[in-house]
This record gives C-alpha cells, sequence and structure tokens, in this order.
C-alpha cells in the first residue's frame, strides 16, 4: 500500500486524450504539489547537490528546469522519482531535514512510514474539496448569469415580438392606403373599358345601318336616274308626235295597240315602283319549287350542296335557332348576329339568281324591322308582340313552293310546309357554314 497512492494519481496521466478523468488526475498532481511542496523543494535541492552523472535518467529534464515554479508534468516526473527510486529519496530526505522545515505530510511522505499515503490523502483531497467548492460556486454564478441574461433575452424577444406586430399592422394599413387608389383607378378603367366596348358596339351597329342607308340610297339613286331617262323618251316621244301631227291617243290596229302599251308601260314605271316599295322589299320570283334530292338527309351539309346555282328561291334562315346550332353560349349576342349575316353571303354566293333572308326575334336600334346588308342579305326583325317563327311562316306563305325554311324547331317546318315550302333542319347549314 505505501506507494499505491502516488503511483495510481501520477501514473493515471499517462494515457488516453486529454478528458475528464485525465482533468481531474492533473488536478491531483497539482493538489499534490501543494500538498508536498516542503518536499519538492527539498527534490530540486537534492538534484542540484549531486553531481550531474548521477543524476537519475527520468530527472534530468526536471534538473535543468532552473528555479522558477515546475510545470504539472515535471511535477509528475519528480514524484514518480522520490517514489521508484529509494536512493534519490534518501537525498531528498536529508536535504528536507537539513531545511529544518515542519511539513508532517511532507516528513510523512519522504519517510514512509505507516499510513503516510492517508495523511497525504486528505490533504490532496481537502485541496480538491475546496477546489471543487470554488468551481461550483464559480458555476452556481454563471448559471445564475445565464438565468438573469435569458430573462433579459426574454423580455426582450417579448418587446420584439409587440413592436413586430405593431409594424406589420402599420405595414398591412400603409399598403392599403397605397392600394386603395390604385383598386379605385382599375374599377373606373374596367367600367371605361366596358363603356368603350358598349360604345365599339353601337358604332358598328351605326356603321352597317349607315351602309345599308347608303346602299338603298344608292339604288333609289340609280332607280330615280333611269325613270329620268323614261320620262325624257316619253316627252320627247310626244314632241315627235306633235310636230309630225301623227297622233297615237286613238290607235288603229295591232302594232299601233302595242306601241301605245308600250310606252303607256314605260310611262308608268316609276309610279308602278313607288307603290311596291311600300310593301315587301320584293314581290316573290316565280318558281316550280325545289325539292331535296333522293338519298339526302335535311340535316346534313349535303343539303346545303344540293343548292349550289338554284334561280328563283328564297332560303329563309330561323336567325337565332341556327346561331344555337352555331354556338348556344354566344347566341343572344348582337356580335353574333352580324358574323352570321357575314357568313350567309357564302350561301347566297353558292345560289343561283335566288334571295337569302334571315329573321331574328330582336329589332334593330331604330325600330326598322328589316334591312339590307352588304352582301345582300335580307335581316328581318319580328315586330313587337311576334315571334320570328310567325314571320318566317308569313314569308313562306308568300313564296310558296319557291321558299326553303332553315330551322331546327319542328313546328316551325310542318307550318311552312303546309304552304307548300321545303324545309332543312339548321343543324345542315351550321355545319355547312
Amino acid at each position: 500500500m505505501r506507494a499505491v497512492f502516488i503511483s495510481v494519481s501520477i501514473g493515471a496521466c499517462d494515457y488516453g486524450t486529454p478528458s475528464q478523468g485525465v482533468k481531474v488526475v492533473m488536478d491531483i498532481v497539482k493538489q499534490l504539489r501543494g500538498a508536498l511542496g516542503p518536499a519538492i523543494d527539498a527534490a530540486r535541492s537534492a538534484l542540484r547537490s549531486i553531481d550531474a552523472d548521477d543524476v537519475p535518467t527520468r530527472l534530468r529534464s526536471v534538473a535543468r528546469a532552473g528555479e522558477g515554479t515546475l510545470p504539472v508534468p515535471l511535477v509528475k516526473a519528480l514524484l514518480r522519482g522520490i517514489d521508484e527510486d529509494e536512493w534519490f529519496r534518501s537525498k531528498v530526505l536529508e536535504a528536507f531535514e537539513r531545511a529544518d522545515v515542519a511539513d508532517l505530510v511532507s516528513e510523512a511522505y519522504l519517510r514512509r512510514e505507516s499510513g503516510w499515503w492517508i495523511d497525504i490523502a486528505r490533504a490532496a483531497g481537502a485541496g480538491l474539496v475546496e477546489n471543487a467548492d470554488r468551481r461550483a460556486a464559480q458555476a452556481r454564478a454563471e448559471l445564475e448569469s445565464a438565468r438573469e441574461s435569458l430573462r433579459v433575452a426574454r423580455q426582450k424577444a417579448k418587446t420584439l415580438k409587440k413592436e413586430l406586430v405593431g409594424a406589420e399592422a402599420a405595414a398591412r394599413a400603409s399598403i392599403e392606403a397605397r392600394l386603395e387608389p390604385v383598386r379605385s383607378a382599375a374599377s373606373e378603367a374596367r367600367a371605361d373599358a366596358v363603356r368603350a366596348e358598349a360604345r365599339v358596339t353601337e358604332l358598328e351597329s351605326e356603321l352597317v345601318q349607315a351602309r345599308w342607308e347608303a346602299a338603298e340610297a344608292s339604288r333609289e339613286a340609280a332607280a330615280r336616274a333611269d325613270d329620268l331617262r323614261r320620262a325624257r323618251k316619253v316627252i320627247a316621244d310626244l314632241r315627235r308626235t306633235s310636230e309630225t301631227g301623227d297622233s297615237e291617243s286613238m290607235p288603229r290596229g295591232p302594232v299601233e295597240i302595242a306601241r301605245w302599251l308600250d310606252r303607256a308601260r314605260i310611262a308608268a314605271a316609276p309610279y308602278r315602283e313607288a307603290a311596291g316599295a311600300s310593301g315587301s322589299l320584293a314581290e316573290p320570283a316565280p318558281s316550280s319549287g325545289w325539292r331535296l334530292p333522293a338519298g339526302v338527309a335535311p340535316d346534313a351539309p349535303e343539303a346545303i350542296d344540293a343548292l349550289a346555282g338554284v334561280d328563283g328561291v328564297a332560303v329563309l334562315v330561323d336567325g337565332h335557332n341556327l346561331l344555337g346550332a352555331i354556338d348556344e353560349a354566344t347566341m343572344a349576342s348582337s356580335r353574333a348576329r352580324r358574323d352570321l349575316v357575314v357568313s350567309l353571303a357564302r350561301l347566297r354566293r353558292h345560289l343561283g339568281d335566288s334571295r337569302v333572308e334571315v329573321v331574328f326575334d330582336s329589332r334593330l336600334r331604330d325600330g326598322r324591322p328589316v334591312a339590307v346588308s352588304d352582301s345582300g342579305i335580307v335581316v328581318r326583325f319580328a315586330e313587337e308582340g311576334r315571334l320570328a317563327d310567325d314571320v318566317l311562316v308569313d314569308l313562306a306563305k308568300e313564296w310558296g313552293a319557291g321558299a326553303i325554311v332553315v330551322s331546327d324547331d319542328r313546328e316551325v317546318r310542318e307550318r311552312a310546309g303546309a304552304n307548300g315550302a321545303a324545309a332543312l333542319w339548321a343543324k345542315s347549314l351550321a355545319e355547312w357554314l
């Protein structure tokens, strides 16, 4: 047991990497350096008195250390030398006795009397306990400081959170305040766009009406020019008759009667056409009637192909019915009606010397029930209190066998057929277009 404590304590420093265990052993060595200070001083004095050749090999580094404080590794080497080399320990004891220092722990360590290691352990342990108490007190102080720092940090975080909430609210309010004028301007812009689109639609309708009126005026002017030429010819004939004395007021013979009737027809033509203008747009053209070729279905586009080059008929189209067959989603819009009228120009070119009329339920903005497009499509609108179906049936009655009604409405087709008209489905024309 005499060397167990010192050997174990000092030898433990030779193993492993720096760890908690090694740190404890280093602390023990430091405590031994304090508890065995007189013995260590005596050992260093003995090293200086011994010849250099007699200094143990493991203690030569200690001997070269000089007079300063020995670091822990050299203290460890010195204590191990005292513990393991009895000759050197005896030299140290002699130096200790010469120094005449009253230190029971160092004396017990050097003399190695019974129970010496207990005294040393107590001395080192007391130092360790004191050191541990000091470190514990320091750790408690650091813990309390950390707790205080944590409390302050939490308080700051709470304050910052309140400031952040307030900043977010202020930012939202600022953004809303800035967005409000933008939203208002966007709303006004949308309203302006709607008004502009409505105005464009109105102007387009007015343009169509103006074109129709211009065409009507051009046709009227041409008719009046023809009337004027006829009237001038009649006047010239009358002047020649008065100058030659040849009176035809009482025609004699078949040839004279025929000439007289021709002149009367020419003279009366302007009045007859003016009277006819107060009725429908034109008298129904005579026709022997058109019938669907055998093997062709009335709802197939081939039925429209069969109308190629047909003369003397009137194709009467159920406008909204056809728009529904093309696209139900847009059938009620004025743009869809205008596009349909434009598309029907292709059907008119497909026919021979025949007529195309389309009938809608709504009316023109100026209240007129009928208009003619630039391509010659007659556009009719049902008058107030009437349906487009009834207008179609009336037109079919006027044209009789010369009418071809296009509608998906079975009742319209049957009523028109009762007056001799042929009937096709709107689906056939929708697919053909």
